[in-house]
């Protein structure tokens, strides 16, 4: 079970990762060494990660497009695989509703983006229809804001 100093120590190091361990203790109020442990503990239960987020655009990725699909569903687990395994499909996940399958892709033009649909997705036979809704600006990322998403937990915690 987290509780208020974990979550603490996750928003820290959200904002920070590199943050060291002293000053994120100094901060809330403990020894360095309980923010070693606690942070070792976090990373082994797997309760967050530590990791570098780098910006598509700056990259050259400079097209993020969303991708519904609906799959024949005898091969949805199949389809998944294959589009899992492309460098370009960021996010992918099973959903319900109009579409079985969302899929985050990022190219470098509208192009390359067409070429992946035209060359890789129509190659899938299963893949019975898509639609292409392309990002024109990001207002607010994906899991770009747990820290408020913290704060409700921690009220929770109390």
């Amino acid at each position: 079970m987290l509780d208020e100093l974990d979550l603490a120590i996750i928003q820290m190091l959200e904002i920070d990762g590199r943050e060291r361990y002293v000053d994120i203790a100094k901060r809330l109020g403990v020894v360095e060494g309980t923010i070693r442990k606690r942070v070792k503990r976090l990373l082994e239960d797997k309760v967050m990660t530590i990791q570098a987020q780098p910006d598509p655009k700056k990259l050259g990725f400079n097209v993020i497009a969303i991708m519904g699909l609906n799959v024949q569903m005898s091969a949805l687990r199949h389809v998944a695989k294959i589009l899992q395994s492309k460098p370009n499909v960021q996010w992918l996940s099973f959903i319900s509703g109009r579409y079985d399958l969302m899929a985050l892709i990022i190219e470098k033009s509208t192009d390359a983006l067409s070429k992946f649909i035209e060359k890789e997705i129509s190659a899938i036979p299963s893949i019975t229809r898509t639609e292409t809704f392309i990002n024109l600006d990001i207002v607010k990322g994906l899991l770009s804001d747990t820290i408020s998403l913290i704060d409700t937990i921690k009220r929770d915690v109390k």
